[in-house]
């Protein structure tokens, strides 16, 4: 009985935390309801397979625990940088966490503003289907394609505003990288 009702509590306090946003992960059983959820390592969203030149990449719009729901893996407003080398295979795995639909087009990232709403992709087959539609909460799409010699680009959510409301990422094909890298823009 004793057993029983522990995990009662147990069940009690992670659905309290997970309405509130926190970590709930189970740690020699105790849940650890207090304590914000920690960030990503660039491991948990990028793997490169070098026999194959295949960057495969985790891209969640709208992560929990960001400062805004408009965010691709927890990043804004162009905070983080997906960088492949020249000509290697991409492949994006798309899920949106968030309850507002979501899309994500690679667009490019020139002196041009953002625009309003998603378009052309700047490279062939690099957008989510429904593009200015979204996807629902909890959809998922896969974006294959291969890049060319070099770039820098935008991966931003094409659904009318939310680029404009900061849902981008970069996105650059470097000659001189020989393995991809993601994590926080350089200055």
């Amino acid at each position: 009985m004793t057993g029983t009702l522990t995990l009662c509590f147990l069940c009690c306090a992670a659905s309290v935390a997970c309405a509130q946003g926190r970590d709930t992960t189970m740690k020699a059983g105790v849940v650890s309801a207090g304590v914000p959820a920690p960030a990503a390592q660039a491991s948990d969203w990028l793997t490169w397979d070098a026999a194959t030149s295949t960057a495969t990449f985790k891209l969640v719009a709208g992560a929990p625990g960001a400062k805004s729901p408009f965010n691709f893996d927890g990043y804004t407003d162009g905070e983080a940088t997906l960088v492949v080398p020249a000509g290697a295979h991409v492949v994006i795995n798309f899920v949106n966490e968030d309850g507002t639909p979501h899309s994500a087009e690679v667009i490019a990232d020139g002196k041009a503003p953002i625009p309003n709403m998603g378009g052309d992709p700047a490279i062939p087959a690099a957008y989510t289907r429904d593009v200015t539609q979204g996807l629902a909460q909890f959809g998922k799409d896969v974006m294959r394609f291969t890049v060319p010699d070099q770039g820098e680009y935008r991966i931003f959510c094409g659904v009318p505003g939310h680029g404009l409301s900061g849902m981008w990422i970069r996105f650059r094909v470097d000659p001189a990288a020989k393995v991809a890298s993601f994590g926080p823009t350089k200055p």
